[in-house]
């Protein structure tokens, strides 16, 4: 007697952490980067950013130099002084914002076991999820350049893009950079709260704390010769006049203005180096406030920042008790 036939059974559905792991190995890195990517554009990360980011920028054209009387679209070169506050202030907070909960949430929503137990190595979660999280970072800040630099150049009649480029290339790097450590701070976080109050705390460091220790310190390793190097380089108060960014700007011939505040340029200090917020500073300074900067600095500062973040990650990643 024949054995009986074998139902035709339908197939099992495959799970997302399985078709992550059966993809060869430089898929899986684009597949999770994808969803990080999916999940941010589906919870309105994307739009909401890129609004937020065209508006700055285009109310920072028109009202930036409304204290001298001035209003309207203004050229790339005043929009970029007018731009570099706002942008060493919100790139960085976006980036910890953004970089804070790509690992703890899935660790407080007891995911990240399941995403790991169809074969994916804990590196390939992390690469995934940063290049994810850096995806959904530099599309929103991209777009916003983009947009507001072409109507920048349509209205002003401008063709001096140069520091609006640079501006935007060196922001685009200080995003990643504290991307980077806000997932180093997701790794080292048990709950998504702790993890945001650590990334607020990063920021304070980075944007006041730094700046105020190292002027204190110079100020009395070198006494007041030193005081107005901090003030420019730093602006951490923005009352000093001298450090003003749109003084250059005050006599309403900019040709004029800069012959009379150029001075002789010098180099950076390499301190600036220690914190890549303020090698990004040094690097958009405007050249009439006499403190000279290349892209060294902030290449220097921001890879190294940004290895020893990953790095972290990875090693605490490797060390997690699932």
């Amino acid at each position: 007697m024949s054995a009986p036939a074998e139902m035709d059974l339908p197939p099992r559905p495959v799970s997302a952490p399985e078709r992550r792991a059966a993809a060869p190995r430089w898929q899986q890195l684009r597949l999770v980067a994808m969803k990080e990517f999916a999940d941010r554009l589906q919870h309105g990360w994307v739009l909401a950013c890129s609004l937020v980011w065209l508006g700055a920028i285009a109310l920072t054209s028109l009202f930036g130099l409304v204290q001298i009387g001035s209003i309207g679209i203004q050229g790339y070169e005043r929009t970029t002084a007018s731009l570099l506050s706002l942008v060493q202030y919100i790139v960085p907070l976006l980036g910890l914002l953004l970089g804070h909960d790509l690992i703890v949430s899935e660790r407080e929503d007891k995911t990240l076991a399941l995403a790991l137990s169809g074969g994916l190595s804990r590196r390939k979660l992390l690469g995934g999820k940063f290049l994810g999280g850096a995806l959904a970072l530099a599309v929103p800040l991209v777009l916003g350049f983009v947009v507001a630099g072409a109507l920048i150049g349509l209205a002003a009649r401008d063709t001096e893009v140069t520091p609006f480029l640079k501006l935007a290339g060196s922001g685009l790097l200080l995003g990643l950079v504290f991307l980077g450590i806000g997932l180093l701070l997701s790794t080292l976080s048990r709950t998504r709260v702790q993890a945001l109050v650590l990334a607020l705390l990063a920021w304070c460091a980075a944007v006041f704390v730094f700046d105020l220790a190292a002027m204190g310190t110079m100020l009395v390793a070198r006494g007041g010769a030193a005081a107005r190097e901090v003030e420019i380089v730093t602006d951490a108060t923005h009352v000093a006049s001298a450090a003003d960014l749109h003084a250059a700007y005050e006599s309403g011939d900019d040709a004029a203005a800069r012959a009379a505040a150029r001075t002789r340029e010098r180099p950076v200090d390499y301190w600036l180096w220690i914190n890549p917020l303020d090698a990004f500073r040094a690097l958009n300074l405007p050249r009439e406030l006499a403190i000279h900067s290349g892209w060294a600095g902030l290449l220097l500062s921001g890879g190294a920042w940004l290895i020893l973040s990953l790095t972290g990650a990875a090693w605490r990643l490797q060390r997690l008790d699932l």
